[in-house]
């Protein structure tokens, strides 16, 4: 790639893609002769002959001034040039270097998709497309990649290309920003080049946090939905390149855009809301799926048992289809007869319309094989459609999954891509939804740039490759939070902010004994349980005989109980440090020393804690008294010392029962904590039900939705099939498999006699009309050998009929039944005796007429005419007997109706003035009579019409 002090500009080199066909020769001359840019390079990809050299090149750099040759492989793009595809090749970039790929052979060849795909991995959201003229889809879904990574994307306008096939496809797709003409385009790619979402360069005044919110409260209140939880750089990227479409520099200017032009605020939310979807994209995910996944959670399943599968910001429905697909694969593979239903949920409205019509371009065959695409979809026109049995697994429907209610008892939840979207308040929601909404062992699947984040106690990593997790049962898990909303951004953590560590006692412990004092010591919490012990504490504290314990109490000696209470008790109350002076009788005298107990208010504390020390005095490490300094005392002191003792064992008493009226009172406690812990299991399971019961009502909502959507195409599909019924003029029965009648037309009542009963009863009521014909037979035998039966036969009214029986087949190619048809040719059987009958008689009697005069039968089809007919009419005899008269004279509707009136009732039309329209002539006015004659020897009953045509006076007058 060329250094940037080559490529002007701003600097910045990037690569615009040019797709184009038939026609496109032109365009790309009108585009690139007026692009004159040094930080700008194209790829031109065409539509060749594989086996013709290409001069393509040269005509682009004549047409434009500008270096053109054929790509190479590992070619490094440079500023100002123009490189094009070779002839047999596909083209990719990689790196800003170009890669000749080899055509595979039996593949779909869409050059123009293939490199704009590879154009948007490689450039991202400097990306840029453009399609010219040219036939076919090719580009389409190429586009739709590069708008995906956030770049700009340009079609001709149809009125100004030769052919308009592929612009006006990638037109109506929704995936094209610009459609101009060609010359327009280059100015426009000139203006978003030099803006800064394409050049990098500074933007003027950096977007403000206000100015966004601005726009997310807009959004919010046109479509009710709150984008807050999105990542702020992935809103303000989208908001700057609506900026550069519009060639707004300011963030203030496209908000009084945005808050005066609705449209262009519906445009900014569908850009928020693109999914990056396509069919089995990212192959290893599907392969885990087969490999991993389904034999988890599906080879233990007893028979008839339900799969339940959850695709969250399924987008136009690729994803759910694509591992819907999957599943029938392996179900198949491994013979399980178990029931899917896959939910696919999406934000996007219009999307999920999309995703349950289940139709997409024909582009779609370079992500699915020709096997798929045989066996899972159905080939219209100019889209491939996913099958109905496919189809029917998947319910898609409308949902927000940071505010509305999950589903549950899920057995996979595929959530790709949607994660790196959102904020980390967003994600670990969205975690705990999914959570809920799995079975226990059931498994998730997430992009490949994805993680459960701070989620780790919910979710065990299977797979680090494809993202693979399965469910953890966490004990005592806390509802899940249904109410809508997210905390405000302004409460987030700031990036670059460490969180305050959870806190540690032993650190905070030490580092409090070390600040003061460094004297042994303890740490208890309110029911004098000691947490953590500092020092060597045996002098004053020792285990007692029993059970052992970690209250200070039992561990202290029994003379100390008396200070320990009085201290701690007043330490709690006053919030303060409290020292008491004590001692402790030992073998060689006492050994005096304070007591000093505090609180530890540090903000990391939750739970109220006290610090208890036991200080010696500083003079000295020990401070015993002899007790041969007892024995100098007075015998006073010595009677009070008595008395000392015996108030310590009177009070030691009293502590005893104290102590027991505790045990009373922690036993009473402990039966009402028991109680509320049941009762707040209780409220849990409550809570539990009330989710589950919100679950159910939103997969009833869902389902109800998709019902209601195909209750109204089958009303339409009723409708249209009850109209078609009406007009078709042949009789036709349809029967089932069964050969009992499901459904038959107007005119096969009317002949057949066939009424609303009927339906249900066997097609061989039907033997009777057809002269005894098994019809039941010849159904049977169509049904079995899948070939149509066709057959001449006079039915009971002494007419000729055409009887016709084929196979009834489904949009799957699956036999339902047979389709019966009776076509009425007793016109076709009798017309040569009619006509030889009619001409020797039209010969006797009429043969002097000169002007225009002819026979019609009945139902108005020509028998007979003289020549002078002919001649007005420019037919013969040959091409026209049999024809209608509508055909031949282009008779209007109202004057049929007239002819057979006069047949019907025996009344002869007298001088009518009519306007006829023949084919290959103008329009002729002429004065019309028309008598019935009497009927021959067939006995049919015939008309004769003579015309006279009107002078041009008259005709004036």
């Amino acid at each position: 790639m060329a250094d940037a002090e080559d490529q002007g500009g701003n600097g910045k080199l990037f690569t615009v893609g040019i797709g184009a066909s038939a026609g496109g020769i032109e365009a790309l001359e009108k585009l690139l002769g007026h692009v004159k840019l040094d930080s700008m390079a194209f790829v031109v990809v065409q539509h060749l002959s594989p086996d013709r050299t290409s001069s393509l090149p040269e005509l682009l750099q004549r047409a434009s001034g500008l270096p053109a040759v054929t790509a190479t492989q590992g070619v490094k793009i440079e500023a100002n040039h123009i490189y094009v595809i070779p002839p047999n090749a596909d083209l990719a970039i990689l790196g800003g270097a170009l890669q000749v790929m080899p055509v595979a052979e039996g593949s779909v060849r869409l050059p123009v998709d293939y490199f704009f795909r590879s154009l948007a991995h490689d450039q991202g959201a400097s990306s840029v497309g453009i399609i010219l003229s040219g036939t076919g889809s090719d580009g389409t879904l190429g586009l739709k990649t590069i708008k995906e990574a956030g770049g700009i994307t340009f079609a001709q306008e149809p009125e100004s290309a030769k052919f308009d096939g592929m612009p006006r496809s990638a037109i109506e797709s929704g995936w094209v920003d610009f459609s101009l003409t060609p010359q327009a385009m280059a100015e426009a790619l000139i203006d978003v080049h030099r803006h800064f979402y394409i050049s990098g360069a500074a933007p003027d005044g950096a977007p403000r946090r206000d100015s966004t919110d601005r726009l997310l409260v807009l959004i919010r209140g046109a479509h009710g939905t709150d984008l807050t939880y999105y990542k702020e750089g992935m809103v303000e990227r989208r908001i700057e390149r609506r900026m550069a479409l519009h060639r707004l520099t300011r963030l203030e200017d496209y908000v009084k855009l945005a808050q005066s032009n609705g449209k262009e605020l519906e445009l900014l939310y569908k850009d928020m809301l693109i999914g990056v979807t396509s069919f089995f994209r990212d192959h290893a995910p599907f392969e885990a799926l087969k490999t991993t996944v389904f034999p988890r959670i599906l080879d233990d399943k007893e028979p008839g048992s339900q799969v339940r599968i959850w695709v969250p910001a399924c987008s136009t429905g690729e994803e759910a289809y694509s591992i819907a697909i999957c599943l029938l694969e392996y179900l198949e593979e491994k013979s399980l007869d178990l029931r899917v239903q896959i939910f696919g949920t999406d934000i996007d409205a219009s999307a999920i319309q999309q995703a349950r019509r289940g139709a997409y371009p024909l582009n779609i065959a370079l992500d699915v094989t020709s096997a798929r695409l045989h066996r899972f979809f159905v080939k219209h026109d100019s889209e491939y459609q996913v099958s109905r049995s496919v189809r029917d697994l998947v319910v898609f429907s409308v949902q927000n999954i940071t505010r509305d209610a999950p589903f549950s008892r899920l057995d996979l939840v595929s959530c790709r891509n949607l994660l790196i979207y959102l904020s980390p308040p967003a994600q670990k929601r969205v975690m705990r939804v999914f959570h809920y909404a799995l079975s226990p062992g059931a498994m998730l699947m997430l992009g490949t740039s994805e993680t459960v984040g701070e989620s780790v106690e919910l979710f065990s990593l299977v797979d680090r490759g494809t993202k693979l997790y399965v469910k953890k049962q966490v004990p005592a898990m806390m509802p899940v939070d249904l109410t809508p909303g997210l905390p405000p951004r302004s409460t987030m953590p700031p990036p670059g902010v460490a969180r305050r560590p959870s806190f540690d006692i032993p650190a905070m412990a030490d580092r409090r004994v070390l600040e003061q004092y460094g004297p042994p010591g303890v740490v208890i919490g309110e029911d004098m349980e000691i947490i953590y012990i500092r020092g060597r504490v045996s002098p004053y504290l020792e285990p007692m005989p029993g059970a052992p314990s970690f209250n200070i109490l039992r561990l202290a000696p029994p003379e100390l109980h008396v200070d320990l209470r009085r201290a701690v008790h007043e330490a709690q109350i006053t919030n303060a440090k409290v020292t008491v002076p004590s001692q402790l009788r030992e073998p060689g005298g006492l050994r005096k020393f304070d007591l000093e107990v505090q609180p530890l208010n540090d903000p990391d504390v939750k739970a109220p804690l006290l610090l208890v020390l036991f200080v010696e005095p500083k003079t000295e490490m020990a401070k015993v008294l002899p007790m041969r300094a007892l024995e100098s005392r007075p015998e006073e002191m010595q009677a009070l010392e008595r008395e000392l003792e015996v108030t310590k064992d009177f009070l030691q008493t009293t502590i005893e029962e104290l102590e027991s009226a505790n045990e009373e009172l922690k036993s009473s406690n402990e039966e009402m904590q028991s109680s509320n812990e049941e009762l707040q299991s209780t409220n849990e399971e409550l809570e539990s039900s009330k989710e589950e019961l919100q679950s159910s009502n939103e997969e009833l909502t869902t389902a109800n939705d998709e019902l209601q959507q195909r209750m109204s195409d089958l009303q339409q599909s009723n409708d249209d099939l009850h109209n078609v019924m009406l007009g078709i003029g042949n009789a036709v029965v349809i029967v089932g498999m069964d050969l009992r009648i499901r459904r038959y037309t107007h005119a096969a009542g009317k002949l057949l006699n066939l009424i609303d009963g009927d339906i249900g009863r066997s097609v061989g009521q039907l033997n009777a009309f057809l002269g005894g014909e098994r019809v039941e037979k010849l159904a049977s035998e169509v049904i079995s050998t899948l070939t149509p039966i066709e057959r001449e036969m006079v039915g009971s009214d002494k007419r000729w009929y055409d009887l016709s029986i084929a196979p009834y087949k489904t949009l799957d190619h699956t036999i339902k039944g047979a389709v019966i048809t009776l076509s009425d040719i007793q016109t076709r059987k009798t017309a040569p005796n009619l006509a030889r009958d009619v001409a020797e008689y039209a010969s006797g009697f009429l043969g002097f007429v000169e002007h225009p005069l002819l026979i019609a039968d009945s139902r108005l089809r020509l028998v007979w005419a003289n020549e002078a007919c002919y001649e007005l009419f420019a037919s013969d005899a040959e091409r026209a007997v049999g024809l209608p008269l509508a055909e031949l004279i282009g008779a209007p509707a109202e004057l049929a109706g007239l002819i057979q009136e006069a047949i019907a009732t025996g009344t002869p039309l007298r001088q009518r003035g009519v306007e006829l329209s023949p084919p290959k002539q103008g329009k002729l006015r002429a004065v019309l009579t028309a008598t019935r004659i009497p009927p021959l020897g067939s006995g049919a009953t015939l008309i004769l019409l003579s015309f006279e045509l009107m002078k041009k006076e008259e005709t004036e007058a």
